[in-house]
């Protein structure tokens, strides 16, 4: 099918929130792509990208992995939780805790010099889950990088026909929902070769929502 427009999408974040229930916790909208004609053989399914969003996702945790001053600065800007060599290093021998590391936060950042300790420490729980985190370039803002996760995307196609990718959350406008909607949207179709065919439907829905079917 066709990518819908602006104004479609706006149209379904503003159905989807007059048909979803007040809840106590604050939703989020996801958006689902079906595929109906996949083929996990081919080149254009197996995708594992980062989207950078026009709008920022404000309950999106980070994790930073890094010493010293930049471990400071992470902690100054808001980093949801930081860890250092030597506490990446005491995981190794605890499992429990290095499984929860990698399934409490939403993005990861870590020095480069310290990648490889994630990467054999955490790398067989953030690794099946997409989260294997992005370097922190030197002489970097931190503060930026931070906000840069927040409007960070992870668009990852596993052994199912479609993908699913959280985009917005109640307290944005059906404005900004939409925009990140057409940014994944946008970018999935690129990685396609023939988009209006591999794209069977589109729906968007609330987390306790009702599925808004955008076509197929």
């Amino acid at each position: 099918m066709p990518i819908p427009n602006l104004d479609e999408l706006k149209d379904a974040v503003k159905k989807a929130r007059e048909e979803s229930k007040q809840r106590k916790f604050k939703q989020s909208f996801e958006l689902i792509i079906k595929l109906p004609h996949f083929d996990s053989r081919k080149q254009e399914y197996k995708q594992n990208k980062s989207v950078i969003l026009p709008h920022p996702l404000k309950s999106t945790t980070i994790s930073v992995f890094a010493v010293g001053e930049k471990r400071a600065m992470a902690e100054k800007a808001g980093a949801a939780f930081t860890m250092s060599r030597d506490e990446l290093n005491a995981l190794a021998q605890d499992k429990k805790t290095a499984r929860k590391v990698a399934k409490s936060y939403d993005y990861y950042l870590a020095e480069p010099e310290l990648m490889p300790t994630v990467g054999r420490v955490l790398g067989p729980f953030l690794g099946p889950r997409g989260k294997m985190p992005d370097p922190i370039p030197p002489n970097a803002d931190v503060q930026s990088l931070l906000e840069r996760g927040k409007r960070t995307a992870k668009v990852r196609m596993k052994d199912q026909p479609y993908l699913s990718v959280k985009i917005g959350e109640e307290d944005m406008s059906d404005q900004e929902i939409a925009e990140n909607a057409l940014a994944i949207l946008n970018e999935i179709a690129r990685d396609f070769k023939n988009p209006s065919v591999e794209i069977g439907s589109i729906i968007l829905k609330l987390t306790m929502g009702k599925p808004i079917s955008l076509g197929g």
